[in-house]
């Protein structure tokens, strides 16, 4: 019988072979196990002995089926050939925690003795290595050697010693035929759902350890398996989350903490204002999508809308070292057939020149009776990485038209006592209605190293969106489901530029080490459109056909500009040894707009004012796997302008301030990782002071909105092919200040109390390849008005999936299919933004798709 000790964290695990490995030659005792017939003599300490069985025993009934799923798993899975090689960027520490993170990186199985490894340190391994390669270095000086076994995997025994006691270590070589990028992505954590960090403003990339903040970065990985076709799908993987659609595929806001985040405060590589103001985001050319929560002015400038519960950016994709030219194909309900292409190529002796080009063609019938779609989208990314030099250009268009009606966000009678029953998913309220989005936008980036220490950085962009059709909106909703129709052609068309420049840099005062950053932001769109509306009664039970449509709009005009700019600087203090982390920071922000009269180009409101939003962030890592976190940081809205109607009309009042505190933890446990948040967020807003009945009403910046809540989310591999995603989320959504204190108390609208999604993937032991996955979603009730009269019973939403990952004429393929909405349940899904519309949830949707790479 042979033993083998398997080292994970410091735990010993053993499968049904074991070894038990020479002690420290330098003791001059022979541990060399002797075995005759069923009799097992193993010359080693009884201490140790004793230690080792009294483990086995107690672990092996809790593990054994644990043990018995990873050899199976184990000996079908893909192991990294000898000569392959990755980069890794694992620092120092506990050989059993670099071991733990190399096997990550590496998708190498490591076994060996505990014992051996107990008490060494490991300097690490930064670099391109083959796997092989790059053992030899973290093991450097520890006493050990890695030595391949015939499955792929590595044992761990003692390094060959002379008879000077001196450590013979194997020689190592290196070769570096490849640029390295130091301002390359995070890479992907266990499962490779989403990544080890992501960008936190102008502070850069930040691994989500040493983050003051709760980040989470979805990977494209995660992006194709979940066939996520808009930014929406991608976050439906988040409980602090919910899409607020209009369910005819023309727009997604979202609510993020219980605070809305619209369509165009989306980020593109970091920069705000080149989204839509209508229009769903595509996927097909996104590297990583990045949420980001809470405020966030100081480390991303202000968002066009100041959205404050949280941001999110869309990181593009870039060409990889390995070639790639990928095709997928898919169908979802009813008939909408699409292809998309991913091909990306590095050229230059060492791979400088880099060019990634993603096309999508996408066209049939969607889910909603009567509804087609087509879709045309195209991104070209072009890249430079030199030793000192890094440059980027990022172009794309997006354009979808749909046709033949859509589906309802309704508005609520103020007579109704109760929400009348959702109709289903796949209702068309307005047959016949038409849209045709078209966004193209292009970034261009560089970065420049002064020195070792000190990178210049600078991007600017510019985006021009184009909306014609016409769209539906309905109000009055009665019980029995009457209702009326509005039919709007708004023709629209903005322009938007967003750049930012700064200075990133390190320097040393005593033993602290500084991270400073100086950074400033520019953002202006301009809007012009025209308008005309028609209406007519219907029910959402059964549509009428549209009889009335609106007359032609006119011309566009101008109605409104504006631009922000800020200057920003940070710095991180590092103390004792990178274990506690402090951020100190301030952006002055400045807001300017203008509002026009669309038929005489009038000026109507102007608007400059200026704010300061500071941050403070503090981690602190007891354990290398442990981090308790803390932030106070501010967001920034625009100020209303008080409209006519108003005795202070014309009024324009300060920026907003919406002040976030939070604390949490993060706890990292291998492949696995929990954190923990909680936070306070109160964001100001207006109060109508009518006191003087013989007079105007006056508007007053008086109001406020604190939502508070905890946050517990998940990521990674709960064991070896089993991968958890999801979280719990609790918020105490509440009104205070309010108008004569009437609503004091009441639950903030579109502020779910309760939301949890989690979803799992199980990668089937005995079949290489296949995967089954699946999702729940649930949202507790809540309210639809300030007066907390109406609201909207929970829901909980069922998605299922597989995938099944072959080869087929010696090339890779990825079948996939899911099921989402699986109960084909009608609900409705939640508020549409502060103005009291409400979210139809999307009818069941079947999806299929194949990718191959040649």
């Amino acid at each position: 019988m042979t033993i083998h000790f398997v080292n994970c964290k410091g735990l010993l695990f053993m499968p049904r072979h074991f070894s038990a490995f020479p002690a420290n030659p330098r003791s001059g005792v022979n541990k060399t196990p002797t075995v005759s017939g069923r009799s097992h003599v193993i010359a080693v300490r009884p201490v140790a002995l004793a230690i080792h069985l009294l483990i086995a025993s107690g672990a092996s009934f809790s593990m054994a089926w644990a043990a018995n799923a990873q050899a199976q798993v184990t000996s079908s899975a893909s192991m990294p050939t000898a000569a392959e090689t990755r980069r890794y960027d694992i620092g120092s520490g506990p050989l059993s925690d670099v071991l733990t993170k190399f096997s990550t990186q590496s998708g190498a199985f490591v076994v060996g003795a505990s014992a051996e490894a107990t008490g060494k340190t490991s300097p690490g391994v930064r670099g391109t290595y083959t796997v092989g390669a790059a053992l030899q270095v973290l093991l450097a000086g520890t006493g050990l050697q890695a030595v391949q076994q015939a499955d792929g995997s590595f044992s761990l025994i003692p390094a060959p010693v002379s008879t000077s006691d001196a450590a013979i270590l194997p020689a190592v070589t290196v070769t570096a035929s490849r640029v390295v990028d130091p301002s390359a992505l995070p890479e992907a954590y266990a499962g490779g759902q989403v990544a080890r960090g992501g960008r936190l403003g102008m502070l850069g990339n930040v691994s989500v350890m040493d983050a003051p903040f709760n980040i989470t970065s979805y990977t494209a990985k995660t992006i194709e398996d979940q066939q996520a076709s808009t930014l929406a799908d991608v976050l439906d993987n988040d409980s602090s989350v919910r899409r607020s659609s209009s369910s005819s595929g023309q727009y997604e806001y979202f609510w993020v903490r219980g605070f809305t985040v619209y369509s165009n405060d989306i980020a593109f590589n970091g920069l705000y204002g080149l989204s839509s103001y209508w229009g769903t985001i595509p996927t097909e050319f996104a590297e990583r999508v990045e949420l980001l929560k809470g405020p966030s002015a100081l480390l991303n400038g202000m968002s066009p809308n100041g959205a404050v519960g949280g941001s999110i950016n869309i990181v593009p994709k870039r060409a990889a070292d390995e070639p790639l030219t990928r095709i997928t194909t898919g169908l979802d309900s009813d008939s909408y057939w699409k292809t998309h292409v991913d091909v990306g190529r590095r050229f230059g002796e060492r791979g400088e020149w880099g060019v990634r080009v993603n096309g999508v063609y996408g066209n049939g019938d969607t889910y909603i009776d009567g509804q087609s779609k087509k879709d045309y989208s195209g991104a070209v990314a072009l890249d430079y990485r030199g030793d000192r030099v890094r440059l980027a250009l990022d172009a794309w268009r997006f354009r979808r038209e749909l046709d033949g009606g859509s589906s309802l966000n309704p508005v609520l009678s103020s007579s109704l006592t109760s929400v009348p029953k959702a109709p289903s998913g796949s209702t068309n309220l307005y047959p016949g209605t038409y849209s045709k989005n078209t966004t193209q936008a292009a970034i261009l980036s560089g970065e420049f190293d002064i020195n070792d220490a000190w990178t210049a950085y600078a991007k600017i962009g510019h985006m021009s969106y184009d909306y014609r059709g016409v769209f539906g909106s309905a109000s009055g909703l009665q019980q029995n489901g009457d209702i009326t129709a509005y039919l709007n052609d708004y023709p629209m068309h903005m322009t938007g530029t967003s750049g930012e420049t700064g200075l990133r840099g390190k320097l040393n005062t005593g033993p602290i080490e500084h991270s400073l950053v100086l950074s400033a932001s520019y953002v202006k769109q301009v809007s012009s459109y025209a308008y005309s509306s028609s209406s007519q009664a219907t029910n959402i039970y059964n549509p009428s056909a549209i009889s009335s449509w609106p007359d032609d709009p006119g011309a566009l005009a101008k109605g409104s500009d504006s631009t922000l700019s800020g200057i920003a600087l940070a710095d991180t203090l590092h103390f004792a040894n990178d274990r506690v982390l402090l951020t100190l920071g301030a952006r002055d922000q400045r807001v300017q707009a203008n509002n026009y009269d669309t038929t005489t180009g009038a000026l109507t409101s102007s608007y400059d004012k200026s704010a300061v939003t500071p941050m403070v962030g503090l981690v602190v890592k007891p354990r290398e796997n442990l981090s308790l976190y803390a932030n106070y940081i501010e967001g920034l809205s625009q100020g209303s302008t008080v409209g006519t109607g108003y005795a202070n009309a014309g009024e324009i009042f300060a920026p907003y301030k919406t002040k976030q505190m939070e604390i949490g933890a993060k706890l990292e446990t291998g492949t696995f990782t929990n954190t923990l948040s909680l936070f306070q967020i109160s964001k100001p807003s207006t109060t109508t002071d009518s006191s003087d009945a013989s007079a105007l009403p006056t508007m007053r910046l008086d109001g406020e909105q604190r939502n508070r809540g905890i946050e517990w989310n998940v990521f990674g591999e709960l064991t070896r092919g089993v991968r958890v995603l999801g979280g719990v989320t609790y918020t105490q959504g509440r009104l205070v200040k309010t108008q004569s204190g009437t609503n004091n108390g009441n639950q903030a609208p579109g502020a779910a109390p309760w939301a949890a999604n989690l979803g799992s993937e199980w990668d089937i032991p005995g079949i290489p390849g296949l995967t089954v996955d699946g999702r729940v979603i649930y949202t507790s009730s809540q309210y639809v008005n300030s007066a907390n009269t109406l609201k909207i019973p929970s829901w909980t939403r069922v998605d299922v999936g597989a995938r099944y990952a072959t080869r087929i004429y010696d090339r890779p393929v990825v079948f996939r299919a899911g099921i989402r909405n699986l109960f084909g349940r009608d609900y409705w899904e939640g508020v549409y933004t502060y103005s009291g519309f409400l979210s139809l949830g999307a009818a069941r949707t079947f999806m299929l798709s194949a990718t191959m790479d040649f």
